[in-house]
């Protein structure tokens, strides 16, 4: 992760021993390094460790202190010899030219702005985007374009994601006595001169100016033509330029370069270099839960709507029992079952997911869900829910023998069905809501009360066409429709469909700001679906399988085009449930 703007490298001045320098950047490496492992190792103690990208930085500064390292050796072993080297010897060896350009500075003031940053996902990240096939002769932005029609890819490197994906940061130790050596290197005398619009687009100033861009400058240009591709939460991503070594209203030509660098898009960040942040001073403690992502993929709402997937695997056994507790007639070791729900049984053992995915989103917060999950819910656990399953279900919906109890029944009748303890702030029961999706999308749609979406005419715009652009099954339709509609956090397992709508969602937007009669004011007022994607689910155990004539429910997949079990739940061909059209979920 070499920063090829960084020329503000740690000088050896003429008076300065390299012993002393070689001994400043080890104890600077070292701490640095200890700081980003006591990161790792924070991360690691709330299994976030996956989510943050941290191999190039990682690597990058492991690669300081391995140089480092070198170097110590040889100067040890000269020392050991008893060779001494005259002062200009000293001066040319490569030695001391490597502790001169080391990239040590760059990687420390790339982990300060780090620190300082909420929600980081990447520290060093290759983002591509699409390139025009040709670059015209003046080398204008048109020349980077981010058009799907265009195969070519372009790379920009990012040193930190931040804001849980919705910030780019770049970092560069550029010096100003740098900065205006590379203005004379482009060939200008003033840079001010060329920065300075005069009016006319034509013509040898204007040629110079634009082929005659400093690296900065056509780093952010790329940069932001890479952001207009990238869709986070239905927002662009935001870029930003932290420069430690530049400060403003000081010299004229190098504002007038900060003026251009603003001028791409960027947002800039001057003068906040951390001095004597290392080295014998103490190292402040860094916040690492800041610094972290965040809980929940979004911002939680009052009320969550569940999805159908989560409902299954709040009741399911596998979430509840231990292995060797299951109901009578099952065998979670054997042929009996699909081997998908003896992964997800090994999965619970090391990773339980009421206690560590779901319980942590629900207490405080009112629970809803759709009649079309509810019912779903209701005909699955009917097929081949077993006993316990069946009563967390009717305690879960206020049903049955739970009708009418209070909430701190329930969750005690709930935790005595359970190993795991059931949080007090959960509230109990759930609440079913009836919610006709095409009614709420139909060509009626002129009262707001009737939908918050209907009060935005560009959200609800984009809606009807989604509607139309990605057939939902019902079910999906009623759940997260719902949850747009209301403006609440759906929560699901069911990853397929759910990025299937983003995607489409996206798509739509990008199509929108493609359009030269579309205004940027209909974008920024648009309200997106909030999903929490849960990563891990849950089916119902199930009875024990039967002869086909007396266990109607096997031979017959579960899932559909909407798999409410993709990726990381590996239920896929699960043949536990009965016909498919009445009862799958997706």
């Amino acid at each position: 992760m070499l920063d090829p703007l960084n020329h503000s490298r740690d000088p050896l001045h003429a008076t300065d021993d390299p012993a002393d320098l070689l001994s400043d950047l080890q104890s600077r490496a070292r701490s640095l390094l200890d700081e980003f492992r006591a990161y790792q190792a924070h991360l690691k103690s709330w299994n976030k460790q996956h989510e943050v990208e941290l191999r190039i930085f990682r690597r990058g500064v492991e690669s300081e202190v391995k140089s480092l390292e070198r170097i110590t050796k040889k100067f040890t072993t000269a020392s050991e010899k008893g060779t001494a080297f005259p002062r200009t010897e000293v001066e040319k060896s490569p030695q001391l030219h490597a502790l001169r350009s080391s990239n040590l500075s760059f990687f420390e003031a790339v982990w300060d702005v780090a620190k300082s940053s909420h929600a980081i996902t990447a520290l060093g990240k290759k983002i591509y985007f699409p390139l025009a096939q040709t670059r015209n002769d003046e080398g204008s932005n048109d020349a980077i374009s981010t058009c799907k029609r265009h195969p070519l890819k372009g790379m920009v490197l990012v040193d930190i994601v931040t804001d849980n994906g919705l910030e780019w940061i770049k970092v560069s130790t550029i010096s100003e006595k740098r900065l205006l050596f590379e203005m004379a290197k482009e060939g200008w005398e003033s840079y001010a001169d060329f920065s300075d619009d005069s009016g006319t687009d034509d013509g040898e100033g204007s040629s110079k100016r634009r082929t005659g861009k400093l690296e900065l400058v056509r780093l952010a240009e790329e940069l932001q033509a890479a952001s207009k591709g990238i869709r986070v939460h239905f927002r662009h991503v935001h870029v930003r330029f932290v420069l430690p070594n530049i400060h403003e209203g000081v010299i004229g030509d190098v504002d007038k370069f900060l003026a251009d660098l603003r001028a791409t898009g960027v947002a800039v960040q001057c003068g906040i270099s951390p001095k004597d942040t290392y080295g014998t001073k103490p190292i402040p403690i860094p916040n690492f839960d800041r610094m972290k992502p965040a809980m929940a993929p979004v911002p939680l709402t009052d009320t969550i709507n569940i999805d159908c997937t989560i409902l299954l695997a709040m009741i399911s056994d596998i979430s509840h029992l231990r292995r060797q507790d299951m109901s009578a007639g099952c065998n979670p070791t054997s042929a009996t079952f699909h081997k998908a729900i003896q992964r997800q049984i090994e999965s619970e053992e090391s990773h339980p997911l009421l206690p560590e995915e779901i319980y942590p989103v629900l207490p405080g917060r009112a629970l809803e869900c759709t009649s079309h999950s509810a019912q779903r819910m209701r005909e699955i656990v009917q097929c081949m829910g077993t006993t316990s399953e069946r009563t967390r279900a009717d305690i879960f919906l206020g049903e049955g023998a739970f009708k009418g109890q209070s909430s701190s029944d329930l969750r005690r009748a709930f935790a005595e069905h359970s190993i795991h303890a059931v949080p007090e702030q959960i509230q109990f029961p759930i609440k079913v809501v009836d919610f006709d999706a095409e009614r709420a999308f139909s060509a009626r749609r002129n009262d707001c009360s009737q939908s918050a979406l209907r009060c935005n005419d560009f959200t609800s715009s984009i809606a009807s066409r989604v509607v139309s652009a990605m057939p939902l099954t019902p079910i999906n339709s009623s759940v997260f429709l719902y949850g747009w509609v209301r403006r609440i956090v759906t929560l699901t397992s069911n990853r397929a469909v759910a990025t299937g709508l983003l995607k489409t969602i996206n798509e739509l937007l990008d199509e929108h700001e493609e359009d030269e009669s579309s205004g940027v004011v209909d974008n920024e007022s648009f309200v997106g679906p909030q999903i929490y994607i849960c990563e891990t689910a849950r089916s119902l155990v199930g009875k024990a399988r039967s002869k086909p004539a007396e266990q109607p429910c096997s031979g017959t997949s579960f899932l559909d085009e909407g798999d409410p079990y993709d990726g990381r739940a590996e239920a896929k061909g699960h043949q536990l449930l009965g016909t498919q059209d009445r009862l799958s979920i997706g």
